[in-house]
């Protein structure tokens, strides 16, 4: 996997780019210190300007409203917020037309975000303060008031508390003042950037002493980068929580979410100050120091089911190919491929406008259907039916294009993660994301909530502990579906969906990852030096039949993302 990087020969901005953001899939913004607001075209590689801001503009960051529908008012999507080194952030439209402008701090506004759920927004500031807005610019509260300035401040993925810089540290303010504040020495210099992401829940900070670090929201250290020669100056979560970016003086990297580099690029942009994904993880864009607005799409992603294997090669060209007859193929799409999904004898390719089912036996002749929209965040496969999620919902299809159901799931679809959501032959288990302690288990092909033989109210499962991951069994019949689970402890439990009782059973603990055969009732571990195989979950109601059935196996090598792919 790699970045494949393209910005136009001469820079369209005069001096430093400070910010970008994305609008939609196919249009960039962007602001520097020439007061100029540019938007950018992907599709057709205009750059036109929006507008001339006044001489005294002088932007550090920006960010769009975000994709949600408040009071049925979709023309709030395309406001945008700037904060600016003269201490005010201002309320800017689509259309370049300052709506707003407020004084929110002393010195330079560092930093300034919209919410999650656009109710309102935060600003940080040279002055030390952190303070919460009205989304129409009116002051709620002053958060945080410190003696010294506040590089960065943003949101946790739920609105209920924000993390800030201060100097060398990390610390979570909860809004709900009862709640004890969380800080930790997270770095030896000067923290710059940080991102918390609300798929996986982890943050990544930035610092002046060259590293980047992952930490989870207890302030406990995941993993830490390799020491940079700059000040890393930008990072930035993918969407879907898998992978993200750091950026540096002539620098930009990819990375997993584990902290393994996929690639490292050093184009000469200078310092890169601000970095930006777009909605479905395929592109990002750069804000450099020389002027320049940097673009990149992910290449070279590689799939793998038996002995099939496929790559995208290009924004709209997948190869396919056979390793046992060496038999390859390349499959051309109208419009840029932003998912793909391999297995269960299928290929699913998303673009932006359709969906492309092929067979493995005939890859030339697919199956398409439209998509309700250009966002998708995930495509599950699983033996009779495949799952697309998008801002507009979750949809199951049959492999023929038909639409089987909608369940709704009472959150936003995009900010589930994949660890969140599990495809079975005949159900969708999804993690609910206002409780993360509760499973929801949809019954397909009706998108009715699965409901015990006993009581037909009890349409969710429920454990003591947060879960992280889970896993649905993919073979047997519907009275026998198991789920398999992590909690944030990495014990994994099992339970089967429509018992009564709803008994969790402990398998083992310090689990990374799981994953079921689709062939057999066999659910595989992988652990920190050995991978694990409970051939009959069933039987871990007694533990000396669990031990005769459980197979474990050391292993020196464990994959970078520490996640299991497939059971061949």
């Amino acid at each position: 996997m790699k970045l494949k990087i393209s910005f136009f020969k001469e820079p369209k901005h005069v001096g430093v780019v400070s910010c970008v953001s994305w609008n939609n899939i196919e249009d960039v913004f962007s602001c520097g210190d020439d007061h100029k607001l540019l938007k950018w075209n992907l599709v057709n590689g205009e750059c036109l300007v929006v507008a001339t801001l006044p001489e005294d503009f002088y932007p550090i960051c920006m960010h769009l409203f975000p994709k949600v529908n408040i009071g049925g008012n979709k023309h709030q999507q395309d406001v945008i917020l700037i904060a600016c080194a003269d201490g005010k952030f201002h309320i800017v439209n689509n259309n370049g037309r300052i709506e707003k402008s407020v004084t929110a701090h002393q010195g330079a506004c560092l930093a300034a975000q919209w919410s999650p759920d656009g109710a309102g927004l935060l600003t940080a500031g040279e002055d030390g303060f952190v303070k919460v807005w009205s989304r129409n610019g009116l002051l709620r509260s002053v958060i945080i008031q410190s003696d010294e300035p506040c590089y960065n401040a943003i949101w946790n993925p739920d609105n209920s508390s924000i993390l800030y810089t201060k100097g060398n540290s990390l610390v979570i303010k909860h809004l709900n003042s009862s709640t004890k504040v969380t800080k930790w020495k997270a770095h030896d210099g000067i923290i710059l950037c940080i991102a918390w992401n609300a798929n996986n829940n982890l943050i990544i900070s930035g610092s002046e002493d060259g590293f980047s670090k992952i930490w989870d929201s207890f302030g406990q250290q995941i993993s830490v980068s390799v020491k940079h020669d700059q000040p890393i100056t930008s990072v930035s979560w993918s969407p879907a929580g898998d992978m993200f970016i750091i950026g540096s003086f002539n620098l930009i990297r990819l990375c997993n979410a584990n902290g393994w580099s996929h690639c490292l690029d050093r184009p000469s942009t200078g310092s890169i100050y601000s970095i930006a994904w777009s909605s479905d993880g395929t592109q990002l864009a750069a804000a450099c120091a020389n002027g320049h607005v940097l673009f990149a799409h992910i290449i070279d992603r590689e799939y793998t089911w038996k002995n099939y294997a496929c790559t995208q090669i290009g924004r709209k060209v997948v190869a396919i190919k056979d390793i046992l007859t060496d038999q390859n193929d390349q499959l051309d799409y109208p419009d840029r491929v932003i998912q793909i999904a391999l297995g269960f004898k299928h290929l699913v390719i998303a673009t932006v406008k359709q969906c492309f089912i092929h067979k493995l036996t005939s890859w030339n002749t697919p199956v398409t259907f439209d998509l309700k929209e250009g966002t998708i965040s995930m495509v599950l496969l699983a033996e009779r039916c495949l799952c697309v999620i998008e801002r507009a919902g979750i949809s199951i299809y049959s492999y023929m294009g038909r639409l089987l159901a909608s369940p709704r799931c009472g959150s936003r679809p995009e900010t589930i993660g994949r660890a969140a959501v599990s495809l079975g032959p005949d159900s969708l288990a999804l993690i609910d994301q206002t409780d993360r302690k509760i499973m929801q288990v949809f019954d397909l092909p009706t998108g009715l909530v699965v409901r015990s033989s006993v009581d037909n109210t009890v349409t969710k499962l429920a454990h003591k502990m947060t879960v992280s991951s889970i896993a649905l069994s993919q073979t047997g019949p519907i009275g026998e579906r198991q789920i398999a689970l992590l909690d944030y402890n990495r014990d994994l439990y099992v339970v089967t969906v429509k018992d009564p009782k709803s008994k969790f059973t402990k398998l083992g603990s310090q689990v990374l990852s799981i994953i079921w055969s689709a062939d057999t009732e066999l659910l595989v571990g992988l652990r920190a030096n050995s991978a694990v195989a409970w051939c009959c979950t069933r039987a871990a109601t007694q533990p000396d039949w669990l031990a005769l059935t459980t197979v474990s196996k050391d292993i020196t090598y464990v994959p970078d993302d520490k996640i299991i792919n497939s059971i061949i």
